[in-house]
């Protein structure tokens, strides 16, 4: 059994590239997978949640959000995820996948991944 993967998003592989020349670690990524040529198709994302602490001073806000994926998906720990709507913008991956894919008769409906942007 298949689910359609109405939606595209670009996905950053994270990569820590070494050191620079004054021995700070150097972090990169990759172009994102949408590309022409290449996909990062998914089932679907959704807000579950927005917080904002309640401290004086503070000014930012966390979103998380929840990606819906195929098995298989190409992302993982410290990736960055493009959404193009609602919420639109970067997200970082929060973690290892949660994977589905080991239900029973065979069923593999996929994985979700968590997301975060924190603005401010």
């Amino acid at each position: 059994m298949t689910f359609p993967t109405p939606w595209s998003v670009g996905v950053h592989a994270f990569s820590d590239s070494g050191t620079d020349a004054h021995g700070n670690p150097t972090i990169t990524f990759t172009p994102p997978l949408s590309q022409p040529g290449t996909t990062a198709a998914v089932y679907g994302w959704f807000v579950p949640s927005t917080t904002e602490p309640p401290l004086a001073g503070h000014d930012r806000v966390i979103v998380d959000v929840q990606l819906l994926v195929p098995p298989g998906f190409p992302a993982g720990p410290r990736d960055v995820v493009d959404l193009p709507e609602g919420p639109a913008g970067q997200f970082e991956v929060v973690g290892y996948p949660e994977d589905y894919t080991h239900g029973p008769f065979g069923w593999a409906p996929g994985a979700v991944l968590n997301l975060r942007k924190v603005d401010g």
